[in-house]
């Protein structure tokens, strides 16, 4: 069994994990700094929402834009991508920008982030070989969660004190500084070899779109982690009314989320680390059942300390993600993990947004949010169980050809996940949707 502390062994993880926290820290000052600022200079809630939606948009060009991780050198696009975005952020705080500009210079400032995910995605399977690479996925996204959840609280103290233009100015220079880690910290690769090499990145990501639908491992994971946190995770829209349902605000909302961040944060160091690879594939479906599940009761009205528990339970099931993430990746073969992830952030991007919408007009109706929340903990449920007979299929079922690759077989449930030596790819984009506020690094 793999322990954390052992990742650490391996150089380049220690520079990619070091740069995975420096580009959280500048987020959750600009996320919440954007707001801030837009918010305050129109007093318009539609402009800081697009402003926020900027954030989401870009990732749904995922499979064309993931098909350059294909193509190019991934060390040398990491670092183009996070110069380029210091750059684009560093312009915001350029005095009196017009709020219209600012929103396109934060969508072009986004564009760069599924292509930088796809790119470093693609790359940490080939710094962490079998359970090395599960367990760093899963300590990632452990890391990503917890830091959004105090991020996001610290951010706002942080920014009530010197402004949200010198946070921005902050987080530019932690998109440099991510640069640096990976020029000193990274090695340079050889791009993958290539046996379809389509003539445009149209081809290549159509190439891309049919290799992930043609494989039914592949596509019975993206139908779990596509819509059952579309669901699942869309209470956290309208988490500060449910807040206010409870005759709290601001500070019961985040302990709310916080709840929900330690459950998933649990929940993960078992699924990656602490449970032997066989039984995470057989706990996948009723982890995705319960992070549904137990957001149901809430519809009952129960006291605080029963909602916190709830919430927390919500999330460790949530968890059910988090060696999917790994597993995905190390699934795909080498020279289509890009556009496969590219694909993979498109689906639960749009999700997440879609989620976002219903959670917040079930809210506005009579229902009110206990109910709506409910609702969506029932929805996320029966998507969890719609798609259990897929993913117990392509536990055995042998692959469709890929397009222009030989016929692949998929592993039994017997094998070491963290082993599938036939193929070997994620999102930091996360599996999971941001917890808190949205996040312009991955």
């Amino acid at each position: 069994m793999v322990r954390y502390r052992d990742l650490f062994t391996v150089r380049e993880f220690r520079y990619l994990y070091l740069g995975l926290i420096v580009s959280l820290v500048g987020d959750q000052l600009a996320a919440v700094a954007v707001a801030v600022l837009v918010f305050n200079r129109t007093n318009s809630a539609l402009l800081t929402g697009l402003a926020y939606a900027s954030a989401f948009l870009p990732a749904l060009a995922g499979p064309v834009l993931g098909a350059y991780a294909d193509r190019l050198p991934r060390r040398a696009l990491m670092i183009c991508c996070d110069l380029m975005r210091a750059l684009i952020v560093a312009a915001l705080v350029i005095p009196g920008m017009p709020i219209w500009l600012m929103i396109v210079l934060l969508f072009a400032g986004h564009t760069f982030t599924p292509l930088f995910v796809a790119a470093r995605s693609a790359i940490l399977p080939e710094v962490l070989d079998g359970e090395q690479y599960v367990a760093g996925n899963g300590l990632r996204t452990i890391t990503t969660q917890l830091c959004q959840v105090v991020g996001a609280a610290g951010g706002g103290a942080l920014i009530a004190l010197v402004g949200p233009v010198t946070a921005l100015a902050i987080d530019a220079a932690t998109f440099a500084a991510s640069a640096a880690i990976t020029v000193y910290g990274v090695r340079s690769r050889p791009v993958a070899v290539r046996h379809d090499p389509a003539k445009t990145v149209v081809g290549d990501s159509r190439d891309g779109l049919r290799y992930v639908f043609g494989d039914p491992w592949l596509r019975a994971c993206l139908l779990l982690v596509w819509f059952v946190p579309m669901f699942a995770f869309a209470p956290e829209a309208i988490i500060y009314p449910y807040a206010r349902s409870l005759h709290g605000g601001a500070t019961l909302a985040g302990l709310i989320l916080a709840a929900s961040a330690f459950g998933f944060a649990s929940g993960a160091v078992l699924m990656t680390s602490t449970l032997a690879p066989p039984l995470r594939l057989r706990l996948v479906t009723p982890f995705a059942v319960l992070t549904g599940a137990a957001l149901v009761p809430l519809a009952l009205r129960p006291p605080l300390p029963v909602v916190l528990v709830l919430f927390a339970v919500s999330g460790a099931g949530a968890a059910f993600a988090a060696p999917l993430n790994a597993l995905f990746v190390q699934r795909a073969d080498k020279e289509y993990r890009g556009r496969a992830m590219g694909v993979a952030i498109t689906g639960i991007t749009a999700g997440q947004g879609c989620g976002f919408l219903i959670s917040g007009a079930l809210a506005d109706t009579d229902m009110g949010p206990a109910y709506a929340i409910a609702l969506l903990g029932t929805a996320a449920m029966a998507a969890a169980i719609s798609a259990a007979p897929a993913w117990r299929r392509a536990q055995t079922v042998p692959s469709s050809p890929s397009p222009r690759l030989p016929h692949r077989a998929v592993p039994s449930t017997e094998d070491p996940p963290g082993n599938i030596s036939i193929t070997h790819l994620a999102m930091e984009t996360r599996w999971t949707p941001p917890r808190s506020v949205p996040s312009q690094k991955s």
